[in-house]
């Protein structure tokens, strides 16, 4: 059993939002909840912008959209700059956003503002994907989200990239490859916030693939010369299970990825064994399955071309058959 922590430090609630995924510490999820909690009544700007996405994502809390954007709004007005962005980059306003964002707009009101035009339902819907290949199956969604919010997701990971590395599903080690030369960062539901829920939401709603079977959300970065070598998304070897337990049987279905910036040369999505290839503008989507009639679909061989100049950002979101346990 792990021992009672305090709570009244600012460091208590540094640790705690580690123990909600169990990084550099304890898995203790619920512990970690009620000391961000009391660090929230106590209106630290953090807390208060951690327990927002909590509420949001009902994890080991009471679920509410109403609670999390209230908790946002008062992170927001207590100082906290993480919060100050995602109402900007959430709201429906973009010229008020903007002015907020900007300091043009310094109104007291301000962050209740734009916490009062913010719709959870009307930011997820999509367009209907386009259909751009058979062999694999394949779909674009372009203008998929804003130049912010794929700021937003560059700047968040900015200086907290690793070598990207691959998981051998029959012995359950990761490690480096000479075939995957990039680097990249993972989400958690601390480092996501309310932004990350919605736009997973949004995936999810382009795909027609629930949330729950979706893999942690993470960010490729290349630099020149970097790349990944054809492979395939799918793991699972139809015999033996993986993950913690090493019970989960699931495999990934489909991959989505979404660019985030332009400047470089290079960097093609290339399917060797397909009948197109692909490369888009900042907010571009393009998702591909994986797998056909429930097996794995060797035509979804994929890679990543060399870059040759300037650096590519890229989100990646692999999405399973079943809800992901592994």
């Amino acid at each position: 059993m792990i021992a009672p922590v305090p709570f009244n430090s600012a460091v208590n609630a540094l640790e705690a939002k580690r123990m909600l995924v169990g990084r550099d510490t304890p898995f203790a999820p619920e512990q970690g909840v009620a000391i961000i909690e009391a660090a929230a009544a106590r209106e630290e700007a953090d807390a208060l912008c951690t327990l927002a996405a909590l509420r949001a994502a009902g994890a080991w809390t009471r679920p509410s959209w109403p609670e999390a954007l209230d908790l946002l709004q008062r992170a927001a007005e207590v100082g906290s700059a993480d919060a100050r962005t995602q109402l900007c980059l959430l709201s429906s306003d973009r010229m008020l956003s903007a002015n907020v964002r900007w300091g043009v707009e310094r109104s007291d009101d301000r962050w209740r503002w734009l916490r009062e035009i913010i719709d959870p339902e009307a930011w997820v819907p999509t367009r209907p994907a386009v259909q751009v290949g058979e062999s694999p199956r394949g779909w674009t969604a372009e203008n998929f989200a804003t130049p912010e919010l794929c700021e937003w997701l560059i700047t968040r990971a900015a200086g907290r990239f690793k070598p990207a590395l691959m998981r051998d599903v029959t012995t359950g080690v990761a490690k480096a490859l000479d075939s995957r030369t990039c680097s990249d960062f993972v989400f958690d539901i601390v480092e996501g916030g309310i932004v990350m829920l919605l736009l997973r939401i949004k995936i999810s709603n382009a795909t027609s693939i629930p949330v729950p079977h979706m893999e942690p959300p993470q960010i490729f970065h290349y630099l020149i010369g970097e790349e990944i070598k054809p492979h395939h998304d799918f793991l699972f070897d139809g015999k033996r299970g993986y993950g913690a337990e090493g019970s989960y049987m699931g495999d990934r279905m489909a991959t989505f990825l979404m660019y985030l910036n332009d400047g470089y040369e290079g960097g093609e999505l290339e399917f060797p064994r397909g009948d197109y290839r692909y490369k888009g503008k900042p907010g571009d989507g393009i998702f591909f399955a994986s797998q056909r009639d429930g097996k794995p679909d060797p035509t979804s061989l994929h890679a990543a071309a060399p870059i040759t100049r300037g650096e590519k950002f890229i989100l990646s979101q692999w999405i399973h058959d079943r809800p992901f346990t592994a």
